[in-house]
């Protein structure tokens, strides 16, 4: 058995520990958030809640279309059954698409905490910002911002953004200088409720004009609390000309554009609450799967490595698993 350490807690790192666990190793989990997930986040504010990260997961491929049913098998993940509308010069109209398009239960942080579930241990609110390979032991080390060190750990698993990444890979200069190639688009999210419940037939919109590109009615989820609660995502260029604006600026262009999208007359809502992802999806993925240093049993993964998706780091978290495997004691691989 291995000692372990992935940092970061999003969708890939969450795959790999599925792999690393079942061969019988000790994995510990490192999260700078309070919770699991990365962009699968949910937020909560009285008796409302929201997905503010992804809205949803799809599958292309036939090893992630089987995983997804053997989730919804186990209960964590559900069809989100609706049919999507598009906002656009021709005005509101449903779109043709018949994409299965599924949710964790009873949000999108649920299926990360099932996934985090044969881990070790989880180590939370924790930012950790060097790690180091002893020359002697060949074992890693790990320290977070407040001093405290970790390990020794056998392998190390980063799934990161690119750009969080490369501080921690001083001992691989050749896998941070992949990192630097890679370009992570900005999101803004406005999450809100409002007063009146609006008459529109639309759950949820993607938009092709102004500054929004996805409305969601994240009440109409399977799971989800009842109170009628709106997601609206800023497009990604739209969120990049704008990552420094000021956020009242931000919440007042997102709000107007909500409504002006679904043709709704402008409410005040009752709930606002404003993120900004800075490293919401990549620009340009690497399309290598993951990276690694065999030699130092390191590895970094994530859809910027794979594809733009949830299904992407997944994929990903499953190569970087599996090349970590290579280089570790009395391991054998499995069929997936």
């Amino acid at each position: 058995m291995a000692r372990i350490a992935i940092i970061g807690a999003g969708m890939a790192g969450l795959s790999a520990l599925q792999l690393l666990a079942a061969q019988g190793h000790e994995v510990t989990v490192f999260d700078k958030s309070r919770g699991s997930g990365g962009r699968m986040a949910t937020k909560k504010v009285g008796d409302a809640s929201w997905d503010m990260g992804a809205q949803f997961i799809r599958a292309h491929s036939a090893a992630f279309t089987a995983q997804l049913q053997q989730w919804q098998h186990y209960g964590w993940v559900e069809e989100w059954n609706m049919t999507p509308w598009i906002a656009d010069a021709k005005g509101l109209h449903p779109s043709p698409d018949t994409v299965l398009r599924y949710v964790g239960m009873p949000r999108m942080t649920g299926l990360s905490r099932s996934l985090l579930e044969p881990a070790a241990a989880f180590i939370a609110s924790t930012r950790i910002v060097s790690a180091s390979r002893g020359a002697s032991t060949g074992q890693w080390s790990l320290s977070c911002d407040d001093g405290k060190t970790f390990g020794p750990f056998d392998g190390l698993l980063i799934n990161t953004p690119p750009q969080q990444a490369i501080p921690l890979l001083s001992a691989a200069p050749q896998l941070a200088a992949q990192c630097e190639q890679v370009d992570m688009l900005p999101c803004w999210t406005l999450l809100l409720t409002l007063p009146e419940a609006m008459n529109c037939a639309a759950d949820a919109v993607f938009v092709k004009q102004g500054p929004v590109s996805w409305i969601a009615r994240n009440s109409s989820k399977p799971g989800r609390d009842k109170k009628q609660a709106w997601a609206i995502q800023a497009s990604h260029e739209w969120s990049r000309q704008h990552t420094d604006a000021p956020r009242e600026l931000v919440q007042q262009e997102l709000l107007s554009a909500f409504f002006a999208a679904l043709q709704q007359p402008q409410q005040q809502p009752d709930t606002l609450w404003l993120h900004r992802w800075l490293y919401a999806i990549p620009a340009n993925s690497l399309t290598l799967g993951a990276l690694s240093d065999i030699g130092q049993q390191l590895v970094v993964c994530g859809d910027w490595c794979h594809s733009p998706s949830l299904e992407g780091a997944w994929l990903s978290g499953q190569q970087a698993a599996r090349t970590l495997l290579t280089t570790l004691p009395n391991t054998a691989e499995e069929p997936l």
